[in-house]
């Protein structure tokens, strides 16, 4: 059955027809119910000026790119990473893959599905690595149930045994790992994941608090925002810092970066501090909310004893380790208390206490007041 889905356009004085979108396998379907056919819709974009004026320049493409993910890729690392290259590739965001091109890889032509559920389909089938400048192996989690098809492993050691370069971008590393191919060499990855190579691939030197990593002719990248940090040294390398440059500014990559780097200096969020175990341990604090655990296992998970964190956190947050957990449990309470209707019992188990009461307890101390109270003094002066 065809999913509709319904869109009202309104001005500020004027309700304008109604239409329906029907997606069928043919592809998307605009009809428009006053009777009239859905290409009269199309806006006015003139203002925005002409496509291309003059033909693309007849060069050899700089840069080749072969992306090959795993099942369960991230699609946000993807998206940075081919983004840049898109808007690197051409004038303006034309898109013609002038000065950088892309494939996306598989073993066969089906869909390739993302960590999010969103299907991707390949544009290319594994050939000769040699068509491409780089081979970026592109993972995701880890904890999928779909199995990386023996061929991907395949055409990865081809391109080894060619000589071009191989990239392990998000949890691709892992991929290259399973080969050896990263024996005794340093490797970029995200900080949560820092705990699972050092287990799987104890020979690999994982590293945490840096974007790219180049060691023993591999590139390794953990993925996220730090895909358009690869990107950009790619495109700069291969094509000039003009090009990096003029898509920087188009994605106002700039303003970006210089927020999170305010966001960092926050000394709330513990990740200002000098020391790379403590910033990743408050990351993975940050991550587990509701998941039951203990310091034992931050600790362990970024690479020191228990006795050692507490110290580290003392050092430098002042304050021990669960405590700075549970302030962090305690301030996603407060939000949801204040934004949310979900019941005591609810906000105590989505932030990781055992119970209601245990809630209150260390919020009241917290706070100074009740989170009934709170949300009673919320609804009354309707603020927030």
């Amino acid at each position: 059955m065809p999913l509709l889905r319904r869109k009202y356009e309104r001005t500020s004085t004027t309700l304008f027809a109604m239409h329906v979108c029907v997606i069928v396998d043919s592809g998307p379907v605009m009809v428009r119910l006053d009777g009239t056919d859905g290409d009269s819709m199309q806006p006015d974009l003139a203002y925005l000026g002409p496509g291309p004026s003059r033909p693309a320049p007849q060069v050899d493409t700089p840069l080749r790119v072969g992306i090959a993910p795993t099942p369960d890729f991230t699609l946000m690392s993807l998206s940075c990473f081919v983004e840049f290259l898109r808007l690197s590739a051409d004038e303006r965001d034309f898109s013609r893959q002038v000065y950088c091109a892309w494939d996306l890889l598989s073993h066969d032509d089906q869909p390739i599905t993302s960590s999010c559920g969103f299907p991707m389909v390949p544009t290319r089938r594994f050939g000769d690595p040699r068509d491409y400048d780089y081979i970026v192996v592109h993972g995701g989690i880890l904890h999928g149930t779909t199995p990386i098809p023996g061929a991907l492993f395949a055409f990865v050691e081809e391109a080894v045994a060619a000589g071009v370069p191989v990239v392990g971008l998000c949890t691709g590393q892992f991929v290259l790992a399973r080969l050896g191919l990263l024996d005794d060499s340093r490797c970029a990855v995200h900080f949560s994941m820092a705990s699972a190579l050092q287990q799987l691939h104890p020979q690999v030197i994982p590293v945490t608090d840096q974007p790219v990593v180049r060691d023993g002719g591999f590139i390794t990248c953990p993925g996220g925002l730090a895909s358009i940090n690869l990107a950009m040294q790619l495109v700069t390398e291969h094509c000039g810092s003009v090009r990096s440059d003029k898509t920087l500014h188009y994605l106002m990559a700039d303003r970006g970066f210089d927020e999170i780097q305010a966001l960092k200096q926050d000394p709330d969020i513990g990740l200002k501090c000098p020391d790379q175990r403590v910033v990743n341990a408050v990351g993975l604090m940050r991550q587990r909310l509701y998941e039951t655990g203990t310091v034992a296992d931050i600790a362990k998970a970024v690479g020191v004893t228990e006795r050692e964190l507490t110290r580290l956190f003392k050092q430098h947050l002042r304050t021990p380790p669960a405590q700075y957990w549970r302030q962090i449990r305690l301030k996603a309470a407060h939000w949801m208390v204040l934004n949310s209707n979900r019941s005591l019992t609810q906000i105590a188990h989505e932030c990781g206490f055992t119970d209601s009461s245990h809630l209150i307890h260390w919020f009241k101390r917290a706070y100074q007041v009740t989170p009934s109270r709170l949300r009673s003094v919320r609804n009354e002066l309707g603020v927030h």
